[in-house]
């Protein structure tokens, strides 16, 4: 964000080089670490700056250079801090803050007018290396006068944006009110001495430093967070007061309406010479800013709409892993055009103010929310190819666990990432999860059945009695497993209607697997007629047990073949044995094979199979006058004992 509002600082410097004679790049003063040079500098080596007096002065006084020079009014432990361009901004006492601000703001101006003398004196549209080199000079040292706030209750997206604000408001403030000279304001002396136990407070305002403690423990003074909230309200109450700088220019609104430093300098002439409406400022936004705003939204805006018909219409075609891995590029588009969109309305149309810290917000907000999406669409595209493999059924436990894993993975991933950009939002979400533990009991009792049918697939998981495909029996039902998921496992009756048993009950089920049996039993009983022989009987029995046991579809070690006894109407001998094959409708084909070559035996025996015979007596009365006599019916259904097969009835009368 410091990179974006510079520009306008460009736009004040030809009244500003005018005012201090900095006309060509050789009259302009070459930037230097001035916050470094004011802790570090000895009196030997200080700028001949003639010394404030004592008391209240209305300017920092500034060195030859336009520049301001502290080192001979700083203390030895003041000065007693390397010098280095990465050192950070010396914050011990409140001088050291003070000085430190005014340095680096003023030196970052000086980088600046630099920058646009230079550019002055090129004719290319684009900056050259040094017009660049200065820029980012004055950006570093924006950014070192912005570590004097303390920004604790800005959200951190928000915090460069705000430390960029506070330090221009700052600096036009105290160019129009009276500031102490730094002999007035305490050193780390006199902070040791408890002279600012709290923190100290420039005479005559409501402009505060705070004592806070720094990361290696040791004190710091940072102008406060109340005071960064309240600097442009000070702001406006002073806008009006005479300015003590030569230039008599307001820096802060040639800085909300130019375009961000990203810009050429040619650029911010062009912008200078925009008609003046378009200039014109509301709501500290120019209006060809609040244009740019509107069109850059509305065109993001329809680059996404028209991105999600057009993926709603494509995904339809595709397979599962294709559609998966399609839900990706979306947000992740979303992503980039949001970055996009950022980075020209921050470093180009440079937003500044309430609008910039808006939009910085709901940009964060998007994408955290996108990146999120990424995450669960990620882990379910993953699921998706691990799912196509040939030994994981679609609709089998094995996917179901594969997706839950995934997706716990993918929310838990997602819910860090909405965690994290919730608390650059400044979210204080540490007591929201606190209090979810208050809730968390409400909350277990409202999902417990779905909590028990979890836990009952995780068991079928474990056990695995069944998987899809799977012929069983639960209760007194018999069906197929056609889907076991995490919460109910779906079963097709024979009648082919689909049931749905709850995991938790399911897996509590007493379950018979048929599909899981190695063999299936082939047993059978035959009746054969009274008529055959005890060598008949021996030579069918012996036949049909080699039989079976040359047969290579049957266990030949389960072959049992054996005379059971006299039965009603024939002799019983019983088939026992067991088929090599888990295939129902396979083994049907089997046992039929079998049978017909147990048929076969018996015709070459000379016996033949029983049929149940039934006789029947029937009784009637005389009526007068007849004899009285009997009448006697045998009625055979099939072939007897010693039938023919033919029903044969005798009537007589006695």
């Amino acid at each position: 964000m410091t990179a974006l509002v510079l520009g306008a600082l460009l736009l004040t410097a030809p009244a500003r080089a005018q005012e201090s004679g900095a006309t060509t790049p050789a009259a302009a003063t070459t930037p230097t670490d001035t916050a470094s040079q004011a802790a570090t500098a000895s009196p030997a080596t200080a700028s001949p700056a003639t010394a404030p007096p004592a008391g209240v002065s209305s300017r920092v006084d500034l060195g030859p250079d336009g520049r301001l020079d502290a080192s001979d009014v700083l203390s030895a432990a003041d000065r007693a801090i390397p010098v280095s361009p990465l050192s950070p901004a010396p914050v011990g006492s409140p001088r050291q803050t003070f000085a430190s601000f005014r340095a680096l703001a003023q030196d970052a101006i000086g980088a600046l007018l630099e920058a646009f003398d230079v550019a002055a004196n090129d004719d290319e549209i684009l900056d050259s290396r040094e017009v660049l080199r200065l820029k980012q000079q004055a950006i570093r040292n924006l950014d070192r006068a912005g570590s004097t706030f303390d920004l604790s209750e800005v959200p951190p997206v928000n915090r460069a944006t705000v430390a960029l604000r506070s330090v221009l408001l700052l600096e036009e403030i105290m160019d129009r009110i009276p500031v102490p000279d730094l002999t007035a304001i305490p050193d780390e002396a006199e902070v040791e001495a408890g002279d600012a136990p709290n923190g100290w407070t420039i005479p005559g305002t409501e402009i505060r430093m705070v004592r806070l403690k720094g990361p290696d423990g040791e004190p710091v003074f940072l102008f406060s967070s109340d005071t960064v909230q309240r600097l442009p309200a000070f702001y406006a109450e002073v806008q009006d007061m005479p300015q003590k700088s030569a230039d008599k220019v307001d820096f802060y609104q040639h800085f909300v309406a130019a375009p961000g430093l990203s810009m050429p300098v040619s650029i911010y002439r062009f912008v200078i010479n925009f008609p003046s409406w378009l200039l014109a400022t509301y709501e500290e936004q120019a209006v060809w800013q609040w244009i740019a705003l509107v069109v850059l939204t509305a065109l993001f805006g329809g680059i996404v709409y028209a991105a999600v018909r057009w993926e709603r219409h494509r995904v339809q075609s595709l397979n599962a892993v294709r559609r998966s891995l399609s839900r990706l590029w979306l947000p992740i588009a979303v992503v980039i055009l949001l970055g996009l969109y950022d980075r020209a309305l921050d470093d180009f149309v440079n937003l500044t103010g309430d609008v910039l810290a808006i939009e910085e917000l709901v940009v964060e907000a998007l994408q955290a929310v996108a990146l999120a999406f990424i995450a669960v669409f990620a882990f379910n595209a993953l699921a998706a190819m691990i799912i196509t493999s040939p030994r994981i059924g679609q609709e089998s436990l094995d996917a179901s666990l594969i997706r839950l894993v995934m997706r716990v993975l993918g929310l838990t991933v997602a819910g860090y990432i909405v965690f994290v950009g919730a608390t650059r939002l400044g979210v204080p979400l540490y007591g929201v999860i606190a209090g979810l533990g208050v809730g968390g009991l409400a909350i277990a009792l409202a999902v417990r059945p779905t909590l028990e049918n979890f836990i009952g697939g995780i068991i079928l998981y474990a056990d695995r009695p069944v998987k899809v495909g799977d012929f069983c029996k639960f209760g007194d039902m018999l069906g197929t497993v056609e889907m076991i998921g995490l919460r109910s496992t779906k079963i097709r009756a024979l009648d082919r209607t689909q049931v749905t048993v709850q995991n938790a009950d399911f897996a509590q089920m007493s379950i018979t697997n048929y599909t899981r049996r190695d063999s299936n039993l082939m047993q059978s009983t035959i009746g054969l007629r009274y008529e055959t022989t005890p060598e008949q009987l021996s030579a069918i029995i012996e036949a049909l047990a080699a039989m079976l046991r040359a047969d290579e579809r049957v266990d030949d070690k389960t072959v049992r073949v054996c005379f059971r006894g006299f039965g009603n109407y024939a002799l019983n001998v019983e088939i026992w044995a067991y088929v090599r094959s888990a295939d129902w409708g396979q083994f049907l084909k089997i046992q039929e094979d079998l049978f017909l070559k147990v048929m076969r035996i018996v015709a070459e025996e000379g016996s033949a199979f029983a049929i149940p015979a039934q006789t029947t007596y029937l009784g009637t009365d005389q009526p007068p006058g007849r004899p009285v006599g009997a009448q006697v019916a045998l009625l055979s259904s099939g072939e007897g004992a010693g039938g023919t097969g033919a029903a044969v009835s005798a009537v007589g009368s006695t």
